[in-house]
């Protein structure tokens, strides 16, 4: 018979049966084959080769298998091997409003345990045995799907990392906040007008906004061009009349308008359209809902009015306008508390300008020489801005001690207008029936007054 191949040579003649004891003493205190072959410094079918010749009964999952490889990066994996609170620091220092919840927590450290195990070589059902989970669950964290959201949050953050003093932030979320989309960079404060232009740039309209604004008679130019108008706009109505709901939610901070406007004035209408088009060119889905019916002190009124109503959809884009924009707590309210946005002083003009006529198309009135508008506790504020814009008459007026009002005269609030042009609501009408109104644009006027 011919001789066998010297590389055909069992491969446990090299090593004594002292070594095999040890061996066979390390796998029953729980030691995998891998790493008994690892610490050795042997082949693990050596391992097997003298386990098996001394008789021990090697069970599923504690003899050597080939392990399919993650389906994460490489540099993904080594973070999840540093364990949960590595994972944890990565997300505070990248992603705007994130929260943990206790449940998701827990499974980033079973998934970081999982990571380890699965780099020990341990198969499926020892995986699962040891982390008390479903053998299903881990087939699924190896195939790269059914993932805990922190752990799909950590792997975007891992791959996409913000620039420095940004933070990621979803547009979207679905699923209990579980799921996110439409992700997007944003500036962790707002000291200049430049950071604010750099997240516009990111954001999309939705499908269909330069036809609703070219209803609203915005050609599909002017649209791009104003895009950081509407934003100014509608954070104003944020600051006014429209009512927030959300801010340090469970999983992630976000927050929704619900807009709700009297029908007393048939083109409150067209001003609620404006402020969805204002929304939708953010891309954050707002539209129209059934009419509110009076209530409360309205019900109990003199001349009950039902109201128009429209409501967003809830976007930590929202939460972030509120809390880095507007510079409010999420336990503050607009009504009661100051808004702390000094960068705004430094925008240009026709941006202040936006911004004044959102707070006067909620909350001014037209009286026969002036407008009034109530804006407690921010009329130091308004005023201000309606100073930079060149509305030298802007003051505020106390009254019992506190500032409550904003006066404006009638002439310098037609010039600017200071009621939006684009709406041309009630009080627009009111102060044309009064002075001649100017139509123009902040933008025309600009052009205007270079030429």
């Amino acid at each position: 018979m011919p001789a066998e191949p010297a590389d055909r040579k069992r491969l446990h003649r090299k090593h004594s049966e002292e070594e095999a004891r040890r061996w066979e003493s390390a796998l029953r205190e729980g030691d995998p084959i891998l790493k008994i072959a690892a610490r050795e410094g042997v082949d693990p079918a050596t391992v097997s080769g003298w386990l098996h010749r001394l008789g021990v009964g090697i069970s599923q999952g504690r003899h050597r298998v080939a392990q399919p490889p993650l389906a994460c990066s490489p540099g993904f994996v080594e973070l999840l091997g540093k364990g949960r609170e590595h994972v944890m620091r990565l997300l505070a220092a990248s992603v705007w409003g994130f929260q943990a919840t206790e449940g998701g927590s827990e499974q980033l450290a079973k998934f970081c345990r999982f990571v380890g195990l699965h780099h020990e070589g341990k198969g499926v059902a020892e995986v699962a045995e040891a982390l008390g989970v479903h053998r299903s669950t881990v087939a699924a964290w190896r195939r790269g799907s059914d993932q805990p959201y922190l752990v799909r949050l950590a792997a975007f953050a891992t791959g996409s990392p913000p620039r420095p003093g940004f933070r990621l932030l979803p547009l979207h979320l679905a699923s209990g906040a579980a799921e996110q989309s439409g992700w997007v960079q944003v500036p962790e404060s707002l000291s200049k007008y430049d950071d604010l232009l750099a997240v516009l740039r990111q954001l999309q309209p939705l499908h269909g906004t330069p036809e609703a604004a070219a209803a609203l008679g915005i050609d599909r130019t002017s649209f791009e061009a104003m895009r950081p108008e509407l934003f100014a706009y509608l954070l104003a109505m944020m600051a006014g009349d429209s009512s927030k709901s959300g801010g340090s939610q469970e999983r992630f901070a976000s927050m929704s308008l619900d807009l709700q406007l009297t029908m007393k004035h048939a083109d409150n209408e067209r001003l609620g359209t404006f402020v969805c088009m204002c929304a939708n060119s953010l891309g954050i889905k707002m539209g129209r809902i059934a009419d509110k019916a009076p209530s409360g002190a309205t019900r109990r009124g003199r001349s009950p009015s039902a109201a128009y109503r429209w409501t967003s959809e809830r976007s930590p884009l929202l939460a972030w306008m509120f809390s880095t924009c507007l510079g409010l707590r999420w336990w503050e309210r607009t009504s009661y508390d100051q808004l702390r946005m000094e960068w705004i002083l430094h925008a240009p003009r026709e941006f202040r300008l936006r911004f004044a006529q959102g707070i006067a198309d909620s909350d001014g009135s037209v009286k026969h020489h002036q407008v009034i508008i109530t804006s407690v506790p921010n009329t130091e504020f308004l005023a201000r801005v309606l100073r930079s814009v060149g509305v030298a008459s802007a003051h505020a007026v106390e009254e019992g001690g506190r500032s409550l009002r904003v006066y404006v005269q009638s002439r310098e609030a037609a010039r600017l207008p200071l009621f939006n042009e684009i709406v041309a609501g009630y009080r627009f009408q009111k102060l044309a029936g009064q002075r001649r109104v100017s139509t123009d644009s902040p933008r025309e006027q600009r052009a205007r007054s270079a030429d």
